[in-house]
């Protein structure tokens, strides 16, 4: 039997961000998508130990597997000390996204990932009639695998009903809405159709191209962020020349037993 966590990251409060399913394995199964379709939840993570501080990591949404998951990540780091099945506070993960580090605080974490860079601007006519909106988008450009997409006011992004059948027609992997804040440095929403995920709670991958764009724009190293979905999670974050740091907190809501083999 092999054990198996929910954590909810990005947030200390149950029921709040980003809900994820950890499993430690030996070996990795040939069965993840399985499982990761059995527990549907936007990510299900499994971690193999490598020795020492260092572990292998691969994320699962019911669809796919992907390259990086900063909540994922988070719910990770958070089982892998709280469960002692490590003394260190630094603990590196090898991933399809390279090597990435956790760096355990206090009461939260710090997720060490590469800056993923905005590119070039696309055509805003495609998006207007993703969400039903004319002239509130003011800009959209190409986030790394991503589509950014920026509003021109808050309330706006907060009421946005999609159409996923739209959503579906674009050429990346999710769609960033995103907008600036009144009591935030920005605030977004992220839509991954194509993932089996139509809106993810709170997407640390996606921070990785929102601290890009909002620094930039800002001209500033620190920012505070909010995914403003449903159950909604604040992110801290420090970009560092070709890094970003995430930092966040997390609960564990489950622990349980997989009961056939894997």
């Amino acid at each position: 039997m092999t054990k198996i966590w929910i954590v909810d990251a990005f947030t200390d409060i149950a029921y709040r961000g980003n809900p994820a399913a950890v499993m430690i394995v030996d070996e990795f199964p040939l069965t993840m998508l399985q499982i990761a379709k059995e527990m549907n939840l936007s990510e299900t993570v499994f971690v193999k130990p490598l020795g020492g501080n260092r572990f292998h990591i691969r994320w699962f949404t019911p669809k796919n597997e992907v390259k990086l998951c900063g909540h994922a990540t988070l719910a990770t780091a958070h089982i892998l000390t709280t469960e002692n099945f490590i003394l260190s506070d630094n603990i590196i993960f090898d991933s399809l996204s390279g090597e990435l580090s956790v760096i355990k605080k206090s009461d939260s974490y710090s997720l060490d990932f590469p800056l993923q860079k905005v590119g070039q601007n696309l055509s805003i006519e495609p998006y207007k009639k993703a969400f039903q909106l004319k002239d509130e988008i003011t800009e959209v450009v190409k986030a790394f695998d991503d589509v950014l997409v920026l509003v021109n006011n808050e309330d706006i992004l907060k009421e946005l009903t999609p159409d996923f059948s739209k959503l579906l027609e674009i050429d990346a992997r999710g769609v960033i809405v995103t907008a600036h804040s009144s009591n935030y440095d920005f605030i977004s929403r992220f839509f991954a159709p194509k993932s089996g995920v139509n809106e993810d709670p709170v997407t640390g991958s996606a921070h990785c191209k929102l601290a890009d764009y909002w620094s930039k724009k800002l001209n500033k190293k620190e920012l505070l962020a909010y995914q403003a979905s449903e159950r909604g999670g604040i992110i801290k974050i420090f970009v560092n020349d070709e890094r970003v740091i995430l930092n966040g907190k997390a609960v564990t809501i489950l622990e349980g037993k997989w009961l056939v083999n894997i």
